[in-house]
């Protein structure tokens, strides 16, 4: 018999036998005082490791009395969701995701706030995989098979609903009441932690996960019952004549960071093949979000980042939409995890569906070199002005190495593992710089396509959606709350080419591009690109108003 079926029997007969061993008879509320200890004790050493580095080391009455309010929420929060006879299987949900969740807290310091709860849903199944690696799951068994074969000798005591309302009411309050108690206590030193340190919050486990995650599914189920709205009604277009249809390509990259991008002055040379075309880099861009899922949408929007409210964002159409009722052709090619709502009942393509297959043979993903036929094949339909936007699969971790074929694996030894925990951090830097690597060779490819093409003015636009962290602080992968992100997770490339003849003034451009720039750009430059008239329009964010030329 195989191995691990007979594992896998055997934990079963050894389960079935001990239902029919003495069990303890508790009520769910002493099972979630008993959870509260053991995830507050046992799962939350960064949320611990970052307290004391917030009090330079200093275990004294401050530092208890937070253990003191963080037990005393966590059993307020468990006890709400432990009722009767299902309080087990809640108890089990609560334990996995608790430990899976202190992984990725530990590993990478990652911080449960609500976009990055959104990251998590949007999570597909490729992404998963890359996360869910051997040592994640050698973490979670230690952690928490324990807990859960402990569930097995707990009977739950069961009571009338009404009874049960009642008491654990009561049970949320008295809870409640002293971790307010205990605030107070040290309130000068509380606040200012909790002000100074906005990070430490997001680390408190499971809480931060489940407030975070009912705020992310509120906000999706909001916004998907919301319509739409549209952007300008009133909004118009030049009439196009005695010129050549354009096209305007935007390239939405993903995860890359300034702080690598060879064109900005990176030690290393990760664009070689870009340096050597009349590109015109902006080294220089502020990211509207450290994560896709905010930063797509909020860069197609007309709020940005300088008006950001999420909701608006969500609930309103983005430039794509307005410049399709204005007879614009446009398209959305992914090669990654959709359109955030960006390209929402318009024309979208899957990458693999139009590029070579060939691309998509050794990895769950496509490498981006599948675009590059895909965009080919959209370009110059008709006779309509274009927009073809194309969505990267980048430079996302953690495995960089499956983001390029062997061949452009220039700096080695490169990690090539997704558990960065097994890696020297220059080798985890290294697999990064490759995957640089290969996006300025599929970029660069794209361009010489376009350089083909006779019969259209072209205009090409590259941007990151985000950066990312590459251990820095301990720090890894990206999704850091905005407002506490290093640098790294908010500074990425952008670049502008156009083909000739396109009506610009290159040299105008060049010198624009030395001053700092931002994702907000990008939907007042689309606009101008396309000479839009709207009241959405601020001239002063287009790149471009200053250079047009014609």
């Amino acid at each position: 018999m195989n191995p691990v079926i007979s594992s896998v029997m055997s934990i079963r007969q050894w389960v079935s036998k001990s239902a029919n061993l003495p069990k303890i008879k508790v009520r769910p509320e002493l099972l979630a005082v008993v959870l509260s200890l053991y995830f507050t004790f046992f799962c939350n050493d960064e949320l611990w490791s970052r307290l004391l580095k917030s009090q330079a080391g200093n275990m004294g009455l401050f530092f208890w009395t937070v253990c003191g309010i963080v037990v005393f929420l966590q059993v307020a929060t468990i006890t709400l969701l432990m009722w009767g006879k299902s309080s087990r299987y809640v108890a089990v949900f609560l334990v996995g995701c608790t430990v899976f969740a202190s992984y990725f807290s530990r590993h990478y310091g990652v911080q449960f706030d609500a976009s990055m709860m959104q990251n998590v849903f949007a999570t597909n199944v490729p992404e998963a995989n890359e996360l869910l690696t051997v040592s994640a799951g050698w973490h979670a068994l230690k952690l928490g098979l324990l807990p859960i074969i402990g569930l097995l000798f707990f009977e739950i005591q069961g009571t009338s609903l009404r009874k049960e309302l009642y008491f654990k009411a009561g049970v949320a309050l008295i809870c409640l009441a002293l971790a307010v108690i205990l605030i107070f206590s040290q309130f000068k030193n509380f606040s200012s932690t909790m002000r100074n340190h906005k990070d430490i919050r997001y680390q408190i486990l499971p809480i931060s996960v489940l407030v975070s995650s009912v705020t992310a599914l509120a906000g999706n189920t909001k916004n998907q019952i919301m319509e739409r709205k549209e952007i300008d009604p009133g909004a118009s277009r030049k009439p196009a004549s005695g010129r050549k249809p354009k096209t305007v390509v935007v390239v939405v990259g993903e995860t890359v960071r300034a702080a690598n991008w060879g064109l900005s002055g990176y030690a290393r040379q990760t664009t070689p093949e870009l340096s050597g075309l009349p590109v015109i880099n902006f080294p220089y861009v502020t990211t509207c979000g450290t994560n896709t899922e905010t930063s797509v949408p909020c860069m197609f929007s007309p709020y940005g980042r300088n008006q950001y409210d999420e909701d608006k964002i969500r609930s309103t159409e983005s430039v794509l939409h307005l410049l399709h009722r204005l007879n614009v052709d446009v398209t959305w090619i992914d090669n990654q995890s959709g359109c955030k709502g960006v390209c929402a009942d318009l024309k979208t393509v899957e990458a693999k569906a139009l590029g070579d297959q060939s691309f998509c043979k050794d990895t769950a993903n496509c490498l981006d070199e599948v675009l590059v036929q895909g965009l080919m094949k959209t370009f110059g339909k008709g006779e309509k002005d274009q927009l073809i936007v194309l969505h990267q699969l980048g430079s996302h971790g953690p495995a960089y190495y499956e983001r390029y074929p062997k061949e452009f694996e220039k700096f080695k030894p490169a990690c090539r593992s997704s558990d960065l925990g097994n890696c020297k951090n220059s080798e985890i830097v290294n697999a990064y710089d490759n995957s640089i690597g290969y996006t300025d060779h599929v970029l660069s490819r794209m361009i010489h396509e376009l350089e083909g093409v006779k019969d259209r003015d072209t205009f090409f636009i590259y941007l990151s959606d985000h950066g990312e962290s590459l251990g820095e602080n301990n720090l890894y992968l990206h999704g850091i709350p905005y407002v506490i992100a290093p640098l790294f997770q908010t500074r990425a490339p952008m670049f502008f080419w156009h083909s000739d003849h396109f009506p610009v003034d290159h040299a105008c451009l060049s010198n624009k591009a030395k001053k700092p720039a931002h994702h907000d750009n990008l939907y007042h430059s689309l606009l101008g690109l396309f000479e839009v008239t709207s009241r959405t329009y601020v001239r002063s964010y287009d790149l471009l108003a200053e250079c047009h030329a014609g």
